[in-house]
């Protein structure tokens, strides 16, 4: 898959399968870059600062693992 194409896929799944339950959670993911096949997130608002960020950081980066296994990783930071 192309580079653009990749990106256009992935973004589209977040915004589709993961940012409606971030956001109601008063969270935003917005991505970063993808780079050499590593993805790179922000977490934002809510979720920056909640007490399970880590476990949501974790599970966002394993959903989108296996929905895009020629991904080498996922890094996802907070504000």
């Amino acid at each position: 898959m192309q580079n653009l194409e990749q990106y256009n896929a992935i973004k589209g799944f977040i915004d589709e399968k993961i940012s409606p339950g971030v956001m109601a959670h008063g969270g935003e993911v917005n991505v970063i870059s993808l780079e050499n096949n590593i993805l790179t997130l922000e977490l934002s608002g809510s979720c920056g600062s909640c007490s399970i960020q880590a476990y949501t950081s974790e599970s966002i980066s394993n959903y989108i693992l296996e929905e895009f296994p020629e991904l080498d990783d996922v890094i996802v930071t907070d504000q």
